[in-house]
């Protein structure tokens, strides 16, 4: 039963039944044998019927319990998957909260475009939306979400979509087809929600397999470009813009600890420092959990000078918050510790690692620079 008991499962109801008779053949076993234990020497055998009946029922209770076609089945009211999110504060994150859900609720509206530069935070605040829909079940049936990302395919959207909506592709299909069984089974679903988080380029849906939303059925992307939202045919879109200033300072607070504001001359480098990560709640959360339990003056000198020196890149504001990652990278400072991180990139986005994978990819990539390091001292020797 744990095994095949999952996400998006539920145990069939003769296994459910059969599993409360299993509690109340229990309950009298153990009825049964307090009877015995308090019966005389005399009286005993006498109770030697009653436990003959109950060995039957139990051996007979055993052969039902074989059930071959599988213990589970899929569970309706699983209707999506609730995602893990950190939980954002601010006026203004609540604010695009209501305002997308207002666009939700209205039938009206079939494509909502939600945009802002990386970093900035459309996808927190879209997996508090969805969350949030997952326990107001009574207007969408259904809801996928879907991480695109920058490496973007048709096949592995195909792929994802398939996953999420119960469509198994055998392989032997091609694009068409694979399109063709994708459109059937999401215009068989009523009001579904589909959430395409991190879409980088423009898609056409009918190639991949999306029916345009109707009968209340809608679709939701995040995006950096607010063209994009425009060429697939957006019908609102929510621009997401960085933090105020003094936002931006406040969430720095909350997270490096407000006990920085009581060391002296050190409130006007904090500040300078929060000002680096321009409003990004990514980069702010990042470079303030370096500096978390740090009293030394010096140190904040030098992670100011730091993130003043990082060179930007011709591309803009988007790789400012590549520039805080940087910092935050550096400050761990091991280089073991370094070569761990950056094997997690190895990974696809939003992919599920476990632990006890990434541990053994840790040794042998451990294992390899070591027997690098003694071949390069061979040849040096």
């Amino acid at each position: 039963m744990s095994t095949e008991l999952r996400s998006r499962k539920k145990l069939k109801r003769d296994v459910q039944i059969w599993l409360e008779d299993v509690e109340r053949i229990d309950c009298e076993i153990q009825s049964l044998d307090g009877r015995i234990g308090k019966s005389s020497a005399i009286t005993r055998g006498f109770r030697a019927e009653d436990v003959l009946k109950m060995l039957k029922e139990v051996e007979e209770h055993i052969q039902k319990g074989k059930f071959h076609e599988g213990l589970v089945v899929d569970n309706p009211q699983l209707i999506g998957q609730v995602l893990s999110v950190t939980a954002l504060s601010g006026e203004a994150a609540q604010a695009y909260i209501e305002e997308i859900w207002l666009y939700l609720m209205d039938d009206e509206v079939q494509k909502i475009g939600f945009c802002g530069m990386g970093g900035v935070g459309k996808t927190s605040i879209m997996k508090l939306i969805n969350n949030q829909i997952l326990k107001e079940t009574w207007n969408f049936n259904g809801v996928i979400w879907i991480t695109v990302s920058k490496e973007m395919s048709t096949a592995k959207l195909q792929k994802d979509i398939a996953s999420k909506i119960g469509v198994t592709f055998s392989g032997d299909e091609d694009e068409t087809i694979k399109t063709g069984m994708l459109f059937e089974t999401l215009s068989r679903k009523s009001r579904f929600l589909m959430i395409l988080d991190d879409l980088w380029d423009r898609i056409f849906f009918d190639k991949v397999g999306i029916p345009e939303p109707s009968a209340g059925s809608k679709i939701v992307l995040t995006t950096r470009s607010f063209d994009v939202c425009r060429q697939v045919g957006c019908c609102r879109v929510v621009k997401i813009n960085p933090l105020a200033e003094e936002k931006a300072w406040n969430l720095f607070l909350e997270k490096v600890g407000r006990v920085v504001l009581n060391i002296p001359n050190l409130e006007p480098i904090a500040k300078s420092i929060a000002k680096h990560c321009l409003g990004l709640p990514l980069a702010i959360i990042t470079v303030a959990s370096c500096m978390k339990g740090i009293d030394d003056l010096y140190k904040w000198r030098n992670a100011l000078k730091e993130l003043s020196l990082h060179v930007k890149s011709v591309n803009g504001l988007e790789d400012d918050v590549f520039q805080q990652l940087r910092f935050s990278y550096d400050r761990l400072k091991d280089l073991k510790l370094q070569h761990c991180f950056l094997s997690c990139a190895l990974y696809p986005q939003d992919f599920r690692i476990k632990e006890e994978d990434l541990i053994q990819l840790w040794i042998a990539l451990w294992r390899k620079w070591i027997v690098g390091r003694q071949s390069l001292t061979g040849v040096v020797r």
